[in-house]
């Protein structure tokens, strides 16, 4: 068998023996060994007498693998070969750097080279439902054989880099078990892991199902199964470049206060054990987070939130980034809170905005481009970001009520009449692939947040401005302000400077100006160039 570096394949087995109960009698697992290089892939049974292998292998060679069974009677569960590896010779980055990784105290997401990864993602919560070989009826005048294709490519045209996902309405019953009806579920899953994969998109994927569903499962406290889940999952999906999320705000026991539809609390929280097993299984040890709940300064009364500080999952060791769910509307000043707890307060572990207002449902285009300005400035390396009938396809949630972010209004008739095949065509996907183009041209990843320190900014207007800096060598200032006001930067250099324009809404820069801080070491800054969002470019000679 040949493969390339980082790229899944599959070794299918057909057993000779049958099984009452396939997924819980019998496991299988294949050791790939080169020199003193040691991976293992849990294998999978795939309905009816066949047992599956989906393996990736991270570098050349000629790999020797042992596939062994539990039931040591069953001799044809049981294979040995050889796998000669060659180096992705292809385009995609994923494959060619490898997959993701965190390090402690480094604040984003890197390729397993060490590469930074620049964290961009769409959301889909029913992915599983959107039509995998046809249009569907709600693509408008988008002509195209598959809904769900035509996104995933549009999105990698755009510049993203992730597809967020929740296996919701996957068509699986898991709550007693899992039985042949339930694996034409996991398939719709295996063709969706394998096209993403295939397009070089890294995949945020919650496992199993949705939180309230499962806490009503049969099993729900059989942990012996909820490991065999985990496993399941892994062996499925491990191969592909991934990230684990668990499921929707379950960090940190589901708005348990509000609804009173849980059984966990902080301290019982299953997903911590689910999390650890999910970790102990996957091969590349891939980054794991658990979906927060909403956070706000002033939460709704009787809502729990949850911060950095306040997880449930600060001690849990297979935990190694923060999945944040935070907004603002655009006419209400920034707090900054939520955002420094995640520097100061998260452990030296990556955070990303993975959840906010989505396009069409509670903001508009403003809201939307902004957002992700705001998280990369503000120290969160990732953004998520989302569309009506996207985000949720076919979904009338909150669609009864009108929605005001501060400066557009989408009305509840807006929002029931707006289709994937609409959305599609949203400029914010375009803009923030203007944003990813400029960060990826100055140095992203060396910049640190100021957030509201006077000593780097002083604004005109506070609350309305997001800045970062390399050092005081470059200065990156997103000014949110509807209006002129900008401000003061502060504590400069006796250097010489430049600064430029740049617009966020059409990627592109104004001429380059140079100037010197004043005896006080500071420049006021002249006014924006219209009363929309732009950013400073800001760079010492």
């Amino acid at each position: 068998m040949n493969a390339k570096t980082w790229v899944a394949q599959e070794i299918e087995l057909k057993s000779a023996k049958t099984y009452e109960n396939p997924f819980e009698d019998v496991d299988i697992e294949a050791v790939f060994t080169l020199g003193n290089k040691t991976i293992t892939f849990p294998g999978f049974w795939d309905g009816g007498d066949i047992w599956r292998v989906r393996f990736a292998l991270n570098k050349e060679g000629v790999w020797n693998y042992t596939i062994t069974c539990t039931d040591k009677e069953n001799e044809s569960l049981t294979q040995t070969g050889t796998v000669t590896v060659t180096k992705y010779d292809g385009d995609l980055e994923i494959y060619k750097r490898g997959f993701l990784k965190t390090k402690k105290h480094t604040p984003y997401f890197m390729y397993n080279d060490g590469t930074p990864f620049f964290y961009l993602g769409d959301t889909h919560w029913t992915f599983c439902t959107e039509e995998f070989d046809s249009a569907g009826d709600r693509a408008g005048d988008i002509e195209c054989e598959s809904h769900f294709k035509y996104i995933v490519d549009k999105r990698v045209e755009q510049g993203f880099t992730v597809y967020q996902s929740e296996p919701l309405d996957a068509g699986y019953n898991l709550s007693k078990g899992l039985f042949e009806s339930d694996l034409e579920g996991f398939r719709k899953l295996d063709e969706r892991f394998k096209y993403i994969a295939e397009k070089g998109l890294v995949h945020s994927n919650a496992q199993l199902v949705f939180c309230k569903f499962f806490v009503k499962w049969e099993r729900y406290g059989d942990l012996d199964y909820i490991s065999r889940l985990m496993k399941y999952w892994i062996a499925r999906y491990g191969a592909y470049p991934c990230l684990w999320t668990l499921a929707q705000e379950v960090d940190n026991d589901f708005y348990r206060v509000l609804k009173h539809q849980t059984r966990f609390t902080i301290e019982d929280n299953p997903y911590k054990f689910m999390a650890d097993e999910l970790h102990k299984y996957d091969p590349f040890k891939q980054p794991l987070t658990a979906h927060m709940e909403y956070f706000s300064i002033m939460p709704p009364p009787g809502m729990d939130c949850t911060s950095v500080s306040s997880s449930a999952f600060r001690k849990v060791k297979s935990h190694s980034w923060w999945a944040y769910q935070w907004s603002r509307k655009a006419d209400e000043p920034m707090d900054y809170v939520f955002a420094k707890d995640g520097w100061l307060n998260g452990q030296g572990k990556v955070c990303v905005l993975y959840e906010s207002s989505y396009e069409g449902l509670a903001t508009g285009n403003f809201g939307a481009r902004s957002k992700g300005w705001i998280a990369y400035l503000n120290g969160l390396f990732g953004y998520g970001y989302g569309a009506q009938d996207m985000w949720f396809y076919k979904s009338r949630y909150e669609s009864n009520k009108d929605a005001n972010d501060g400066i557009e209004i989408i009305t509840k008739e807006k929002k029931q009449s707006i289709i994937w095949g609409e959305s599609i065509k949203y400029e914010a996907p375009i803009q923030l692939g203007y944003m990813r183009k400029f960060f990826e041209e100055n140095a992203w990843h060396k910049l640190v947040p100021r957030f509201d320190n006077l000593s780097f900014f002083i604004p005109d207007k506070e609350g309305f401005h997001a800045i970062a800096t390399d050092e005081r060598d470059m200065y990156v200032l997103y000014l949110c302000n509807i209006g002129y006001e900008t401000g003061r930067l502060n504590y400069l250099e006796y250097a010489e400077y430049t600064y430029q324009w740049f617009n966020p809404r059409t990627g592109e820069y104004l001429p380059k100006h140079t100037f010197y801080p004043d005896v006080h070491r500071m420049y006021k800054v002249e006014q924006k160039p219209d009363e929309l969002d732009w950013v400073l470019l800001v760079k010492k000679k």
